[in-house]
Parts: C-alpha cells; structure tokens; sequence
C-alpha cells in the first residue's frame, strides 16, 4: 500500500514542478528589428495568353453573371462546428451532475 502513495506523490510533485516553470519556459527572447524593405513594384496583369484554363472560365463566369459586381462580402455569420458542440455539452453535463 505505500509503493501507491509514493508513486501518486511524486506524479503530483513532478506535474507541479513542471506547471511552475512552464511561464518561465513559454517566454520567447525579443524578435531584432529588421530593415525596412522597399515596395514592390506592380506587375501589370496578365494578358488573356498567359492566363491558365481554370481562370480563363472563372472570368468568362464573372463577366456573364450581372449580379457578381453588386456583391458585397463581409457577411455576419456564426459558425458552431462540432467541437464547440462537444466542449458545451461537456460544460453543461458537468454543471447538471454537479
């Protein structure tokens, strides 16, 4: 019975050891400036030759929809995937049996 207990204090002594250095081992050494570059220059766009099959078709679909120059993106929306499902009814489980 004291080989357990021994065990279970040293597992408890070394995971406090190690969440009290993991500050001092999580901070990073300061990043030197670096030198400012100088703008790149702009390329004209490519001409109707040197563009590839996919986008020649994506810009004939734009110039035939009518309704492409009036979007405006930036919409709102909320998206709850399956993990933040999972990590919610975990919370409320908790809660409840508690």
């Amino acid at each position: 019975m004291r080989t357990p207990r021994l065990a279970r204090c040293i597992a408890v002594a070394c995971l406090g050891l190690a969440l009290l250095a993991a500050p001092s081992l999580a901070t990073a050494a300061p990043v030197p400036p670096t030198a400012p570059t100088a703008p790149a220059e702009k390329k004209a766009p490519p001409s109707s030759r040197e563009l590839p099959e996919r986008q020649r078709h994506y810009a004939e679909r734009q110039a035939a929809s009518p309704q492409a120059a009036e979007f405006e993106g930036n919409g709102v929306g909320v998206y709850i995937g399956g993990s933040t499902l999972a990590v919610v009814l975990l919370i409320v489980l908790i809660v409840v049996l508690l």
